[in-house]
């Protein structure tokens, strides 16, 4: 049995999610890079273009990221487009959770165009 070939346009709307939430984070491509266990920035820029998703290691780094000392990314939404685009962190305030939920979503509507 040969490996099912990937949904294209899916691919480009959970690449677009990503993009969208590395936009929100407060640090270089190569520093998000690293942190994410990558060497380089190469795997982020073919992320950015839509021709590769992140791996389940890196997802579940990435669902870790510091999203402006606020909160993290929400796997849910970066895969399905459901839900709130990040998640807060305990203590903080939901005005400012939700300004960066709506930052990540025009970001989504930024990359389609």
């Amino acid at each position: 049995m040969g490996r099912r070939k990937r949904n294209q346009d899916l691919l480009r709307e959970q690449c677009s999610r990503v993009t969208a939430l590395l936009s929100l984070v407060e640090k270089s491509e190569a520093a998000i890079g690293r942190e994410l266990g990558h060497s380089n920035a190469s795997t982020l820029s073919r992320v950015r273009e839509g021709k590769t998703f992140l791996d389940s290691e890196t997802l579940a780094r990435f669902g870790a990221l510091d999203v402006r000392g606020l909160a993290v990314p929400n796997l849910h939404w970066v895969l399905t487009g459901t839900g709130a685009p990040i998640l807060g962190k305990p203590g903080q305030k939901p005005a400012q959770v939700a300004a960066l939920c709506q930052l990540a979503s025009h970001g989504v509507a930024t990359n389609k165009s």
